[in-house]
């Protein structure tokens, strides 16, 4: 990994349920020596990427990546598409529904979510996760039908077992990608988190590339009516995919 992937590295250490952290943090983190995580945040403070709270000196998400995001937005407006699409899927289901975005061949960023507000017992979808390619449904039907070349770095690398139902063989991840790409869509149960089931779809660019994923994200006790949620999923699917170009 380049000095500028490892210093960019430093931000994904940040999420809601650990929006600041200390200098120490991030070394215990990172495992890098204390002056090289030092450095590495103070050229984030400079670009206006991190900011550092003058009292008690930790480290917060700057002001820098809210201007990035929106140009991002305002240039290419996948959010706003996609939460339109989302909320007619949520109406439509009535269960945490989401979109994700490839974030080079490292995992799935979550571009945007409308949770469940109806049921008591939910999956909630945590914003900040970037999402594992082998153990998750959005994951699973991104490699399915992604290039060969990302299917085989994918396949060749060490996959870790997240729950006893995570594929973590090469042979084993294949097969269930063989099935989604059959079938034209994912379905995995336990595989990143417990008695969850997920279901994703594929969403393509105007080259008619593999770019993220629409997914339905329920308990496994309230999965009892397949057939409904996957033919509201691909439909959602499909109309995102033509508001992007594809």
């Amino acid at each position: 990994m380049s000095t500028v992937a490892k210093t960019l590295a430093l931000l994904n250490l940040l999420s809601p349920l650990k929006p600041k952290l200390g200098l120490t943090e991030f070394v215990q983190l990172t495992g890098n020596d204390k002056a090289t995580t030092f450095r590495r945040l103070t050229e984030l403070v400079k670009a206006g990427f991190l900011e550092q709270d003058p009292v008690d000196k930790t480290y917060h998400l700057g002001s820098g990546l809210t201007r990035l995001a929106l140009v991002r937005e305002e240039t290419f407006p996948v959010q706003e598409l996609a939460m339109q699409v989302l909320q007619e899927l949520n109406k439509e289901v009535h269960e945490t529904v989401h979109m994700t975005l490839l974030q080079g061949d490292n995992g799935l960023n979550t571009i945007a979510h409308v949770d469940d507000k109806i049921h008591g017992n939910r999956v909630w979808i945590d914003p900040a996760a970037i999402l594992p390619l082998h153990a998750t449904a959005s994951g699973m039907v991104v490699l399915a039908f992604a290039d060969q070349a990302l299917r085989n770095k994918v396949l060749n690398s060490k996959l870790e077992k997240i729950t006893q139902h995570t594929s973590n063989t090469a042979e084993q991840l294949q097969k269930n990608l063989e099935t989604f790409k059959q079938q034209g869509y994912s379905k995995v149960v336990g595989t990143y988190e417990l008695d969850v089931c997920g279901l994703a779809a594929p969403i393509y660019n105007k080259q008619q590339a593999v770019i993220g994923a629409i997914a339905i994200a329920l308990p496994v006790s309230r999965l009892t009516d397949e057939a409904t949620l996957v033919q509201a999923l691909q439909t959602k699917a499909q109309q995102l995919t033509r508001k992007l170009g594809g």
